[in-house]
């Protein structure tokens, strides 16, 4: 099969899964053990991830409206209605501004240029699927991801979050190679270098190992979320290598 360049949604069709995801998120909440640790990210409570979630919708709303980076963090809810309202409230009103805002518009960003509030119709909607896996493993659930969706977030990771983490010297650039492989498509990321337009970052360029299976599966695997071990992952190639690029840093 023919490797094939991912090519992302427009930022309105977002809006569909970020709505449906939001809302799963605050009914997880609702009846949420607050205290209840988050698997894989230590040292959090679900309490925690509330807020930050709350936070992270409420930070990318100021983005586009306010024009900056500046939003503070709200206390964390001592209750789980509490957590649940916070969220719908913010969730809401980002919602409600992507809604009338254009993407084209010109706005605070993390991601590269253009500086344009269509970035966050993506970024927040994969914000809020990777975090509602860790809300209900923390009550000993499992999400099921949506593969379309799984897809974009997997290629956010190799096009947008690596390069952002070696631009930002957070990581050198990689001295290994990764191939990852939706199982099933024609999709071809390539981890390499410093992810940076790259002839080595190519769809079809070589690597020294290449992981395939579930595009829901492989975006859990660059969260962290899960290891090379999962039963529904193949490693072909070097597997050190592949573990290697896994524990570089290439999400923050």
């Amino acid at each position: 099969m023919t490797a094939t360049t991912y090519v992302p949604r427009t930022p309105r069709e977002y809006l569909p899964s970020l709505e449906k995801l939001a809302d799963a998120m605050a009914e997880t909440l609702a009846c949420a053990d607050l205290d209840a640790a988050v698997p894989d990210c230590p040292g959090w409570t679900v309490r925690d991830l509330a807020a930050h979630v709350t936070h992270a919708h409420r930070w990318a709303r100021a983005a586009i409206v306010e024009g900056h980076p500046n939003t503070p963090e709200p206390e964390p809810s001592l209750t789980p209605e509490g957590a649940c309202v916070g969220y719908r409230t913010a969730a809401d009103a980002l919602l409600e501004t992507l809604r009338q805002t254009d993407p084209e518009t010109g706005c605070w960003a993390f991601g590269p240029s253009p500086k344009v509030a269509g970035f966050w119709f993506r970024r927040q909607t994969l914000e809020v699927a990777v975090h509602l896996v860790d809300a209900l493993a923390a009550q000993g659930l499992e999400a099921a991801l949506d593969q379309e969706l799984a897809r974009d977030g997997v290629d956010e990771v190799v096009t947008m979050f690596f390069p952002r983490q070696v631009r930002l010297n957070r990581i050198q650039p990689l001295r290994h190679s990764l191939a990852i492989v939706a199982e099933g498509e024609p999709y071809r990321w390539v981890l390499a270098g410093n992810g940076r337009g790259e002839a080595a970052t190519r769809p079809d360029a070589d690597a020294e190992a290449t992981v395939s299976g579930p595009a829901s599966v492989l975006l859990l695997l660059l969260w962290g979320r899960t290891t090379l071990d999962n039963p529904t992952l193949t490693v072909d190639g070097d597997a050190d290598a592949a573990r290697a690029v896994l524990g570089g840093g290439i999400t923050p």
